[in-house]
């Protein structure tokens, strides 16, 4: 995934401003509550390069949620502390990020993202034997080793509520937009499926990362007369771009998204007014649930923090839990993390950890109400 490049001059102050403000309380906290050597968590996001945003939104939610676990006490009485490291959204510079904070730093468990990034640090993670934890949403990724995590929900996980409302409103002809990575490859089989389930038609289209003029593919929507458009990519501002191109071209079938991307502020302001109505399904994010977070995120960032945010809070809860369960050790927390059980999400519900290391995880289908202030409404539980 990848987000667009907007006044990151602006967020690296309130990030500098924010991370100073955490160290302080950081502090205080851990004087206070907490003793002994810290807990050493890793962190290998993109900050810099095409990517580099995702990692910039994501890295005050890790740091507000260590600061409040401090707060609290740690992890059985010690301290969390983050070591972060660049990992500039490439495989390479995941395995240089995560070489360094294993052999330099000590950390014992890693949060890392992106299936590119985290494909390359699996064997490392064997290697090491050190347990990372990501919200990547390949299906099987992280079966075939016993030091990788997911935590994020599946498309098939996702979709089936969002086909309910086809279903429910009578949707007839579903009209697919994909980019042309290989995300398409396990996203478009679940929502062909789908349509299938209800008895509607389906037909696809893929668009290029980066282009700006959509016109000729939803030219091809147009033709085959949908009543439903699903969009559903890396979560990039192109998506933003198709809604808004669909209206203009005179569509005016209802839009629908398979993961919770609208919570993402340049994905919002990307698709502004278009997607205001737009159902779509993701990650539990239950505002009242997550007050603590958006309280805290929004008063650093000035705005709310987007699911992702929230999914990389709940990781680090889910690390200093198994701290507490089985020690700081990297295999006390691989422990931890493979029995993970009824977890309550800073989103809403209970999470729990499946054989193959993917994340059972609350999901809920939403409807824009005012995609520009962030408000949505849940229609399905």
């Amino acid at each position: 995934m990848a987000l667009a490049s907007w006044d990151l001059s602006q967020l690296f102050v309130r990030i500098a401003a924010g991370a100073a403000a955490a160290a302080l309380m950081c502090g205080v906290a851990a004087a206070q509550a907490t003793s002994g050597p810290p807990v050493k968590i890793g962190v290998t996001y993109p900050l810099s390069g095409p990517q580099g945003a995702w990692g910039q939104l994501m890295l005050p939610a890790i740091e507000i949620a260590i600061e409040q676990r401090n707060a609290a006490g740690g992890a059985g009485g010690r301290p969390l502390q983050l070591v972060v490291e660049d990992s500039k959204g490439t495989p390479d510079g995941g395995v240089s990020a995560m070489r360094k904070l294993v052999q330099v730093d000590s950390v014992t468990s890693i949060l890392t993202i992106f299936t590119n990034v985290v494909s390359a640090q699996i064997p490392l993670a064997k290697q090491f034997q050190i347990p990372i934890i990501s919200p990547v949403e390949a299906p099987g990724l992280v079966a075939n080793t016993q030091f990788a995590f997911a935590h994020s929900p599946l498309v098939t996980r996702s979709l089936p509520g969002v086909a309910e409302v086809w279903r429910k409103t009578g949707v007839k002809k579903i009209f697919a937009f994909y980019p042309n990575t290989p995300v398409v490859k396990f996203i478009a089989p679940v929502a062909k499926a789908e349509a299938a389930r209800i008895g509607a038609q389906y037909e696809e289209a893929l668009f290029k990362l980066g282009d700006t003029d959509f016109r000729g593919i939803i030219t091809r929507a147009k033709e085959f007369g949908p009543d439903a458009i699903f969009i559903m990519g890396h979560g990039t501002p192109d998506e933003g771009s198709i809604m808004k191109q669909v209206r203009e071209l005179g569509i005016n079938a209802p839009l629908y998204g398979g993961c919770a991307c609208m919570t993402v502020k340049s994905y919002r302001e990307s698709a502004g007014p278009a997607a205001n109505g737009l159902v779509f399904g993701g990650f539990k994010y239950d505002k009242k649930a997550a007050a603590k977070l958006i309280d805290a995120y929004t008063k650093r960032m000035g705005f709310e923090p987007d699911y992702a945010s929230l999914e990389a809070y709940d990781m680090i809860n889910m690390i200093a839990d198994s701290v507490v369960k089985n020690g700081s050790t990297a295999k006390g927390i691989r422990d931890g993390l493979a029995t993970l059980k009824d977890f309550p999400s800073i989103g809403g519900g209970l999470v729990t950890m499946q054989e193959d290391g993917q994340t059972i995880i609350p999901v809920g289908v939403y409807r824009v109400k005012d995609a520009l202030k962030a408000e949505f409404e849940e229609i399905t539980p």
